[in-house]
């Protein structure tokens, strides 16, 4: 009889044990395929995140070429009207899409549309697909490029850096830009973001007021209203308001006798074009080919634009500005 109890609480421990050792291998199955899960799941994301921070470095230009040209082992391509639809199988793709690599065990599906007329806006879907076990998983990223808004030249910019050359700092002058007001027939004072600041088309040149902080010309120049007096006397001595103001120079270069504006601090022209889509027309501003500098000392090198005293003709990028099809300068 305790023979058979011992074999009893023998048999009764090797079950207790069995049972404990198969849950203990379901948790570690279950914590195995969690981290699995996690880890397929990290890198789907990576992926997905590492295509849509290379494209944000693309200009929408350069990501539309690139996706009319992409194709390659592993991939399939599907259009339709205004869509293009992508798929990326990194079990056979060895190349890299958008400078990323998809993994074995890994599926792209990379859609782009338009949504626009005239290819302005197009939106765009990631998704990174791949298995647990049976199971499909995936990561889904969305987004929209636009196409970037060109305008004619380099927007005057009012930072220091951009008249410390000519011993100006906002600490010691005021920066004011003015612009001819016909209403009441003299210069006012203005804002960067005013429309009718300048227009380089109609040879109105954005225009500065560069006025000392210390003393009262300031006040004598500009009233309560705004306005700008061509002339104040201080002293006696007649001053002329044309001797305070500064024009802004965007980069730009002659080509073949003809000249352009070129875009931000490089050497590509700014070139009008145009837009087609379903019989209309949209035209628009576009980087063109390099134009090269005029000249070793008007280069624009690093800079979008120069600031420069008016009718400084001894300025080699005043003079040169000057030979242009924007010029002489409409001052009113």
């Amino acid at each position: 009889m305790r023979k058979n109890i011992v074999l009893l609480e023998i048999l009764f421990s090797v079950v207790i044990i069995v049972i404990m050792f198969s849950i203990i291998t379901l948790i570690c199955l279950q914590i195995r395929l969690e981290l699995q899960i996690i880890n397929k799941n990290s890198e789907a994301s990576l992926i997905a995140s590492n295509i849509l921070e290379n494209m944000n470095t693309r200009s929408f230009e350069n990501i539309k070429k690139y996706v009319d040209e992409f194709s390659g082992i592993g991939v399939s391509k599907k259009i339709e009207d205004k869509l293009q639809n992508i798929i990326i199988f990194g079990d056979e793709f060895t190349e890299k899409f958008f400078g990323t690599e998809i993994p074995n065990g890994y599926t792209v599906d990379f859609t782009v549309q338009n949504n626009l007329e005239f290819d302005i806006l197009s939106d765009v879907d990631i998704s990174v697909n791949y298995k647990i076990g049976n199971n499909d998983k995936s990561v889904h990223i969305s987004t929209a490029f636009e196409r970037e808004k060109i305008t004619g030249c380099n927007n005057p910019i009012l930072m220091d850096d951009y008249f410390t050359e000519l011993g100006i700092t906002s600490l010691n002058y005021s920066i004011t830009p003015i612009k001819y007001s016909k209403n009441m027939n003299s210069f006012v004072a203005t804002t960067k973001d005013d429309q009718e600041w300048y227009n380089y088309s109609a040879k109105k040149w954005a225009k500065v007021l560069v006025l000392p902080n210390d003393g009262d010309l300031k006040k004598l120049f500009i009233d309560e209203h705004d306005r700008i007096s061509n002339h104040v006397n201080i002293n006696g001595e007649n001053l002329n308001v044309e001797d305070y103001i500064y024009v802004w120079i965007p980069n730009f270069s002659i080509k073949d006798g003809v000249s352009c504006f070129r875009y931000g601090t490089g050497k590509r022209a700014i070139r009008m074009s145009f837009l087609y889509s379903e019989g209309k027309y949209l035209y628009v501003n576009r980087v063109s080919e390099e134009v090269k500098d005029i000249s070793d000392k008007c280069t624009f090198d690093g800079i979008y634009g120069v600031w420069r005293k008016l009718y400084n003709e001894e300025d080699e990028y005043y003079k040169e500005f000057n030979k242009t099809r924007f010029a002489p300068i409409i001052l009113h």
